[in-house]
This record gives C-alpha cells, sequence and structure tokens, in this order.
C-alpha cells in the first residue's frame, strides 16, 4: 500500500489542509492587526496637529498678557507642537522606508513646519511679522496635514480589505476541503465499510460466493481484498471439507457393503454345503455389492492345477468366460497371488485359497478396475479367503462323514463276518459231507448236478461274500481317485502276480466320495474278475476325461476274453457292477478287444461336471 492512497494519510491531508488554512488565516489577521498598530494614533495625533495648528493662529490673532508672556506662550505651543510632532513618527503607523508614501508625506509636512511655519510663527511671536503671514500658511499646511491623515485612512483600508480577502480565500478552501474530505469520507470510508458489513453478513448465512468491489490500495481496499482472499479460502475449505464429507461418507458406504457382502458370504457358505445355487446367489451378491462387471469362480484339483467347477451369477451356458483358456488354467492361477489377465487391468485372477493350500480363482472383468482396485480388490480377496475357507471346512467334514463311513462299513464287515461267513463255511463243510457220503452210492445223475450246483453256488457266494467284505473294508485313505486307484493297481498285481498299470495321463475330474466308493468297486470287481478268470499277461486301467465333463473310466486285458455266459460265469458279479453304474447315473459296457482280452468301460458325468455338460449341449444345440 503506497503513503499517497493511505485513507489515515489523504485525512490528515485534509485536516492538515484545514488546519494550515486556519492558522494562515489567524496569523493574517494578526499580522495585519500588528501592522495597523498606531494608524489610530496617528490620526488622532496628525487631527491633534491640524488643532494645534489652528490653536497657534488663534493665540497669535488675540495675545494675552505683555509681550513676554505671549513670546513664551507661543514657544511652548511650537514645543507641544513639535512633541506631538514627534509622537506621530513614534507610533509605528510611518513605515521606516524612505519609499512610503506616509514617510514622504509627513516629512514633507515637517519639513514645512520647520522651514516655513515654524520661522514665521516665531516671527509672529516676537512682533517682526504679523500674524497674518502665519494664517496664509497654516490652511496649506492643515491641507497637508489632512493628506497625511487620508493617506493612513486608505492604507488602514487597504489592510482591512486585504484582511477579508485572506479570510475569505481562507474560508473557502476550508470549505472546499471541508466538502473534499466528506466526499471522501462517504465514498473511501463509508461505502466501502457498508459494502464490508453487508458482506461480512451473507458470509455469515454462508454465501461464500460474495466478493468486495472496493479492492484499492487503502487500508479499506487492502481489507476488501482481504476479504475476498479470505472468501474465496473459506469456500475453497468449505468445499474441500464437503469433497471429504463425501468421501468419509462413500468410505463409510463402501465399509458398509464390504461388511454386508461379508456378513452374506458368510452365511450364504455356513447354510449349507455349497452347490450351484449357492455360488450363483453368491456370486451375484458380489457383483451387485461391488459393481463389477461379471464375477466367475473356477474350482480346480489341486494336484492337476486344472479347473474342474466353473460358477457364474449367469445361467449356466454363459459361465466360462469369453478368455477362458482352459485346460490351460496356469494363466489364471499363476503363483497364488492376485495379479491382472490383461495389460489394461480390466480382469484380474484373486486366488481362492486357504493357508497353502489353493482351491481356485475369482475372475473378475470390469473396465477400468484398476481405479477402484484400492477397495475392490482388498473386498473381494476377503471374500475368495471366505470362500476358501468354507471349502477347506467342508473338505474336512467330508473327510469326517467318509471316515464315518468307513468305520460303518467296517462295523458291517465285521457283522457279516461274523454271521453270514460262518454260516456260508458251514453249509460248505455241510456240503462236502454230503457230497462223501454219497460217494459210497451210485447217485442219480439229477442228485449228481443238484450236489454239484450246491457246492458251486455256495463257493460262489463264499467268494461273492469275501469279495464283499473286502470291499466293506475298502479304506479311501486318499481324497482323490487315482491316488486311491494307484494302491489298488498295486494290490491287485502283488496278488495276481502280473503287471497291472494305471494311465489318468488325461484325468481332470473330480468325484465325490459317494462316487469314488462306487468307481472303486466297479474298478476292484473288473481287476477281480481278470485276474481269476481271464488268465491276462496284463491288464491296462485308464481314467479319461471326455468334453462335455464325462468321466470314462475303464479296465482292459489281454486274457481269453469275454465268456459265451458271462451272468452264469461270474453270477451277480456283473449284475452289481451295473447297478452301481446306473447309481452313478451312467452305463457299464463290456467289450472284446480285437487280437484277445475284454474291456470294461464305465462312462458317467460326475456331480460337479453336470452343469459344464448342459453348458456343452447348450452351446452345440445353438452352434
Amino acid at each position: 500500500m503506497e503513503n499517497n492512497q493511505s485513507i489515515i494519510f489523504r485525512s490528515g491531508l485534509t485536516m492538515g489542509g484545514i488546519v494550515l488554512l486556519a492558522l494562515l488565516s489567524m496569523i493574517s489577521s494578526v499580522f495585519i492587526a500588528e501592522s495597523s498598530k498606531g494608524d489610530a494614533a496617528a490620526i488622532n495625533l496628525a487631527g491633534s496637529l491640524r488643532m494645534q495648528s489652528y490653536r497657534i493662529a488663534t493665540r497669535l490673532q488675540n495675545p494675552v498678557g505683555d509681550a513676554a508672556s505671549h513670546i513664551e506662550a507661543v514657544a511652548r505651543e511650537i514645543g507641544e507642537f513639535e512633541r506631538r510632532f514627534e509622537r506621530l513618527w513614534q507610533t509605528g503607523a510611518i513605515a521606516a522606508a524612505a519609499g512610503d508614501r506616509r514617510n514622504q508625506a509627513l516629512n514633507t509636512i515637517q519639513t514645512f513646519w520647520r522651514e516655513t511655519l515654524k520661522p514665521i510663527l516665531k516671527a509672529s511671536a516676537t512682533g517682526h511679522l504679523s500674524s497674518a503671514a502665519y494664517l496664509s500658511q497654516v490652511d496649506d499646511f492643515v491641507a497637508k496635514l489632512d493628506a497625511f491623515v487620508k493617506l493612513l485612512e486608505q492604507d488602514n483600508e487597504a489592510k482591512i480589505l486585504l484582511l477579508r480577502l485572506v479570510q475569505g480565500v481562507a474560508l473557502f478552501m476550508t470549505l472546499v476541503l471541508i466538502f473534499a474530505a466528506m466526499y471522501q469520507l462517504h465514498t473511501g470510508v463509508v461505502a466501502p465499510l457498508r459494502e464490508l458489513v453487508e458482506l461480512a453478513r451473507k458470509a455469515r448465512g454462508g454465501d461464500l460466493s460474495v466478493r468486495a468491489s472496493h479492492v484499492g490500495n487503502d487500508e479499506l481496499g487492502v481489507l476488501g481484498h482481504a476479504f475476498n482472499l479470505m472468501a474465496a479460502d473459506l469456500s475453497a475449505m468449505y468445499a474441500d471439507l464437503e469433497a471429504r464429507v463425501e468421501q468419509q461418507t462413500q468410505a463409510l458406504r463402501l465399509s458398509n457393503r464390504s461388511l454386508e457382502l461379508l456378513y452374506r458370504t458368510a452365511q450364504r457358505l455356513g447354510e449349507s454345503v455349497p452347490d450351484e445355487a449357492t455360488y450363483r446367489a453368491l456370486l451375484a451378491e458380489i457383483e451387485k455389492l461391488t459393481g463389477m462387471g461379471s464375477v466367475t469362480l473356477c474350482l480346480m484339483q489341486p494336484a492337476a492345477r486344472q479347473a474342474s467347477q466353473v460358477f457364474s451369477a449367469r445361467p449356466s451356458p454363459t459361465a466360462v468366460p469369453s478368455f477362458c483358456t482352459r485346460p490351460n488354467c496356469d494363466v489364471c492361477l499363476m503363483d497364488g497371488a492376485t495379479h491382472p489377465l490383461d495389460a489394461d487391468n480390466d480382469t484380474f485372477s484373486i486366488p481362492v485359497k486357504d493357508q497353502d493350500q489353493q482351491f481356485g480363482v475369482l475372475i473378475v472383468r470390469n473396465p477400468g478396475l484398476e481405479s477402484a482396485a484400492a477397495w475392490q480388490l482388498p473386498l473381494l480377496e476377503a471374500v475368495a479367503l471366505n470362500i476358501a475357507a468354507a471349502l477347506r471346512a467342508n473338505e474336512q467334514t467330508e473327510h469326517r462323514r467318509r471316515l464315518a463311513l468307513l468305520e460303518e462299513r467296517n462295523a458291517i464287515a465285521r457283522e457279516l463276518h461274523d454271521s453270514l461267513a460262518q454260516s456260508l463255511s458251514y453249509l460248505k463243510i455241510q456240503i462236502s459231507r454230503l457230497q462223501t457220503l454219497l460217494g459210497g452210492a451210485e447217485p442219480t445223475p439229477e442228485v449228481r448236478d443238484t450236489v454239484a450246483e450246491l457246492r458251486e453256488g455256495l463257493s460262489s457266494a463264499y467268494r461273492q461274500l469275501r469279495e464283499l467284505l473286502t470291499t466293506f473294508r475298502l479304506k479311501m485313505e486318499h481324497p482323490r481317485l487315482e491316488d486311491s486307484l494307484r494302491d489298488t493297481v498295486e494290490e491287485f498285481g502283488k496278488r495276481g502276480r502280473l503287471p497291472v498299470e494305471l494311465d489318468c495321463a488325461g484325468w481332470q475330474c473330480a468325484l465325490s466320495p459317494n462316487e469314488q466308493i462306487h468307481v472303486m468297486q466297479i474298478v476292484r470287481e473288473a481287476l477281480n474278475n481278470a485276474v481269476q478268470h481271464a488268465r491276462a499277461s496284463r491288464i491296462v486301467v485308464q481314467l479319461r476325461g471326455a468334453r462335455g465333463g464325462e468321466a470314462i473310466i475303464g479296465v482292459s486285458d489281454d486274457g481269453v476274453g469275454l465268456p459265451a455266459k458271462p451272468e452264469r460265469e461270474n453270477h451277480f458279479g456283473l449284475n452289481i457292477m451295473r447297478e452301481r453304474a446306473r447309481r452313478l447315473g451312467g452305463a457299464l459296457e463290456l467289450q472284446a478287444r480285437t487280437g484277445g482280452g475284454l474291456l470294461v468301460r464305465l462312462r458317467f458325468v460326475p456331480t460337479n461336471q453336470q452343469g459344464l455338460a448342459a453348458e456343452i449341449e447348450y452351446e452345440a444345440s445353438h452352434a
């Protein structure tokens, strides 16, 4: 702020001007009054000199007393006249400058008195001249005194006129300064202050868009500029506060949505064993609460690193994403960490992992996910962790159920061994005794055939019972079918003393415990038949997965092949195998191999692959 623009400086300048004019007026009055000092006395003395001149003239015409007294009286009058004349010089009304008119006039009068009138007066007093000579000169002397008095009056009037002029100019200038000060006060102080008060009232009411118009370089202009800056800063702070409040509100809203999603996830996964409907409803909740474009859950076989089940919030025909490269699932699995699947970060793979075991991945797809990943991805990772925990809990529950089932089967096997097996053994002994008793006599062909059939039936029943006991005592120590079959192949290889191979290179199916038990029993029955009846030198157990999620299990050998009446040869063994195949929703095929041998093939669709089979059928029908 410049000093000449300050309200205080301008106000002080105005007040100083008014004071200066007042001082000038007072000083001029004092000076003029001081310069007029002695003018009145000079006029009085000049008047008295004029009277004294006439008084002397009267005394000359009318002398009193003798001549000496008359001369003395005239001398006194002359002395008095000269004293008054001297006092006239001392009044101060006569300037000492020789060029002053009053000085010149008074010098002329004094010279006329000394050189003309005073000698005439002295001569008239002594009688040398008549009084008429004095009287003839006194009028001229008085006229000079009158002219001098006139000069004094004119000079005094000039001083009074000058005083009036100075007083008038000072008054006019004072009034001008007063009006200028009032205008400046109104325009520079009152109006800006009124505006600032009104703007402050509006700002207090919440209107921070107000701005002061007076923003000059004076104090109120600086105050107005500061008010504008303050209003702008408050507006920015208020806007920032609103943005922060909105941000916190949004964060709370997201937290509520996250908590709601986690609660619903835990609720749905904890209600029952998750199935396709549960996963579909869960994924729909995830898409709704996170705003994802699509969410797909891929569950895999841990050892094979291959997705075995795919779930989506949409119907199963569209469950598999368009970018899916199955069976090459390594792109999604990677090293078990969350990672993008494309360069644009539109699709992410989130591991469904609990501790060191990975159950699958969540594939989330949403354009612009990278900007929202700060809250969406951690939330989805928490959801994936909940799913993994639920799957682990279900796995442990299933394992406990499997153990309970095996314990129950072992109990049934013990009961069969202690009851039915003992009875069959007793009947076999009795048939042997009966055959021995009949050996001494010649039995009829019918009796001999009947006894042979009874013996064969009891032997077959005993063998089937022993196999059934073995099956009941079968231990499913592995969660995967191929691991359990590996132990079975090794067992039958040692039993039959021949090579039994297991080929599961194309196997990617995950079976439930019930399905594993049925498959294991069918495979064991086929292996038992091949070892006991086929006289094979090599047996191969092959596991394959076909299009649509169909599971194919085959047991082939290079033995004698299929008998003419397999039902008769194996009695109810094949019927039990076919019954188990029907329970799996599949079929059992017996096929003679070219060059000798038999192929027993089981075909069925596992429960967790039925959705994929429906998808394949849908795509085939709309191709």
